[in-house]
């Protein structure tokens, strides 16, 4: 990709502007990703408007690359347009309620390490609507996510109202993009309720920050019977309410490849080497 630098020069004799010529010069790839690299975020911002100038249905998300250092772009098309993801985000309102709910969603979490397919991922939204009584005008909805996760997963929640925040494809990149998201020093202000859906115990400072500030602070996991709640015990201290939804019956259907573990179509989960749930890191070769 061609970037354009602008050099204003002046006249010799210092009296004034005599013109501005623009240089031209190509951006180095992230031998990882393979993928531009741009040095900072304002640059890869700068970027991303440049892509998306007069496309009205492309987006481009920016997120930090723990290879290379630098920022690179996600360029998606939205199944639906802006009008559309509007009309359909939004439920019932929930008994006439007129507070504001700021709402960060762990897709990773919810799908223990993303290994549900779209349809088992759409039946786990549904249940998370139903137990926060609906999605209003009044909420704000995050969702993080790693860059090869949320390829997988975006379209299949293109009807939510929300906003995407991507991380690299890395261990809690998730996690880390949404806690960039969000400012404490503006939501305290402008919103009642802070809803963590995520049991990683990476929230619990916010959460503690959020229940100084005067927010309700509502922690809501998704649980499976015969394994163990990803609710961390920090953040459950730190929550004023905790929420607990039942992993939803149905097969699942994707094979998480990290740490050789395999799902099998219909089958349980398998304990990885170490314990673990199957993760999210070589997940991103198949994504």
């Amino acid at each position: 990709m061609n970037t354009k630098r602008f050099e204003t020069r002046k006249s010799p004799a210092g009296e004034g502007w005599v013109g501005t010529r623009i240089l031209n010069h190509r951006l180095s790839k992230c031998s990882k990703t393979g993928l531009e690299r741009y040095r900072d975020r304002h640059q890869a911002r700068d970027g991303a408007r440049a892509i998306c100038a007069g496309a009205t249905r492309k987006r481009a998300s920016v997120f930090a690359c723990p290879d290379c250092q630098g920022f690179h772009l996600e360029v998606s098309f939205p199944v639906h347009d802006d009008g559309a993801a509007e009309q359909l985000g939004y439920n019932t309102p929930r008994n006439g309620s007129t507070s504001r709910r700021y709402v960060l969603v762990d897709v990773e979490n919810i799908t223990h390490g993303a290994v549900v397919d779209g349809a088992q991922l759409r039946r786990i939204w549904a249940k998370l609507e139903k137990e926060l009584g609906g999605l209003t005008p009044n909420d704000h909805v995050v969702i993080g996510a790693s860059r090869g996760v949320a390829v997988r997963y975006r379209k299949e929640l293109a009807h939510v109202n929300a906003k995407w925040v991507i991380g690299a494809n890395a261990p809690d990149a998730a996690d880390a993009a949404l806690l960039r998201a969000i400012d404490m020093r503006r939501v305290p202000g402008e919103f009642d309720e802070l809803v963590i859906v995520s049991g990683d115990h990476a929230f619990a400072g916010l959460a503690r920050l959020a229940s100084d500030r005067g927010l309700e602070v509502h922690a809501v996991v998704v649980e499976r019977v015969g394994f163990r709640s990803p609710l961390s015990g920090e953040l459950r201290r730190a929550a004023a309410r905790v929420s607990r939804i039942a992993w939803p019956a149905g097969q699942m259907g994707v094979v998480a490849a990290s740490s050789g573990c395999e799902v099998e179509k219909g089958g349980p989960v398998p304990e990885c080497p170490g314990g673990s749930v199957p993760g999210v890191g070589s997940l991103i070769a198949a994504a």
